[in-house]
């Protein structure tokens, strides 16, 4: 999806460029802080998402032991690890 999104900002820079060739620089600086912006705003409105995947059965099924410390438990196939951490886990 993003890179189809770089891609359509890219061609419409490019006939931008060839209708309006006097203002080739300024064209090209202006998609590069369009970009940019774009990438800023995806990248910090965009939720994070734990890996919640089990090291021994592979299915999502990881939860806290006990909240903000580490510990994890498969709640599918019982697999325990007392000292395992996964981010973002505790807001899930």
């Amino acid at each position: 999806m993003i890179i189809l999104v770089w891609l359509l900002m890219v061609a419409i820079g490019v006939a931008a460029a060839f209708a309006f060739r006097e203002w080739i620089p300024a064209i090209a600086i202006g998609t590069v802080i369009v970009a940019a912006v774009f990438w800023v705003l995806v990248s910090t409105l965009s939720p994070a998402v734990p890996n919640r995947e089990c090291p021994k059965c592979h299915e999502q099924g990881l939860v806290k032991i006990r909240r903000g410390e580490p510990g994890v438990r498969c709640e599918l196939c019982g697999y325990v690890d007392n000292d395992m951490h996964v981010a973002y886990l505790d807001e899930w």
